[in-house]
């Protein structure tokens, strides 16, 4: 049986590394004052960046049905007998349940639809495992039900510069929104069984980020987990201080550097750093891919 991998761009943090994969992708959207982008087609970090420091009306929604009739359709006709997508969270957005039903309705027992709880390096991470076990010959059962076990293993959480995104995207209230970007006051959030929740609240962001790793990383050994830091358009000094620190941690073990994804990025907006921890491929570090 000839199986594809596929995936929303929820999963990017470099763009090479799907297509290096052989893994089939598909561009979500983003709306920018009215007009629509596509991920990583006609939109790009720098793009998205520049439209959200110029405080333009951004959004997301979901995709045309007949776009996502479209996609797989012209997947199948390259001779695939079976295709595994994976989605962002479906906690995050109707994505899964919009896909489920063109499985179910256009594709019974062609196309099997996996609720991803994930996002950025944690997504991808299990997308690659998918791959790699499908080049081994693993039924497609075996691995959705590795993967509902993997999706509920490792950690995402970050920081937004400030609470402005979050307020446009309707996720926090004007008034507060306002207050805290008075006092500089941040929200640390974590990705909680695919839902995103607030955990805390900061004004010193590399304080914050040192407090959560040191809580954290005796729970996730780097012999069996691997760590990334993400961000979008973060300042320079900021990240790296982030990261020397988080090697320090790591006793000298790197993190993955990547980009949070662009659907993401625009509803957290600029200067978001983030770090996702996620089981190893099989044994493998996420590095051996990109």
């Amino acid at each position: 049986m000839k199986i594809l991998v596929s995936a929303d761009t929820s999963c990017v943090i470099n763009y090479g590394v799907l297509k290096k994969n052989s893994v089939s992708v598909f561009p979500l959207n983003v709306i920018i004052d009215e007009e629509e982008f596509l991920d990583g087609v006609t939109i790009d970090q720098n793009k998205l960046k520049e439209d959200m420091r110029a405080n333009k009306t951004i959004k997301t929604s979901t995709p045309p049905l007949g776009l996502v009739i479209e996609y797989f359709e012209n997947l199948f006709a390259l001779g695939y007998d079976h295709i595994i997508h994976f989605t962002i969270s479906s906690k995050l957005s109707s994505m899964f349940n919009l896909f489920t039903g063109v499985a179910l309705n256009h594709f019974p027992d062609k196309l099997t639809i996996i609720d991803s709880y994930s996002l950025s390096t944690g997504m991808i991470n299990n997308v690659l495992y998918a791959k790699e076990e499908v080049e081994k010959g693993t039924s497609i059962d075996e691995i959705v039900a590795q993967i509902e076990k993997r999706k509920h293993e490792g950690t995402i959480f970050f920081i937004p510069e400030n609470l402005t995104a979050l307020k446009n995207g309707g996720r926090i209230s004007p008034a507060i929104a306002a207050i805290g970007n008075t006092i500089g006051l941040k929200p640390v959030i974590s990705l909680v069984e695919g839902e995103l929740v607030k955990t805390a609240m900061t004004t010193d962001v590399k304080k914050a980020f040192f407090d959560r790793l040191n809580k954290v990383i005796p729970e996730y050994p780097t012999t069996e987990y691997d760590y990334s830091l993400v961000g979008f358009d973060a300042k320079e000094a900021i990240f790296d201080a982030i990261y020397d620190n988080l090697t320090k941690l790591l006793n000298g073990v790197e993190a993955i550097k990547g980009v949070i994804p662009i659907n993401v990025c625009a509803h957290c907006g600029p200067g978001s750093i983030g770090v996702c921890i996620s089981p190893k491929i099989n044994g493998k570090s996420l590095k051996e891919f990109l």
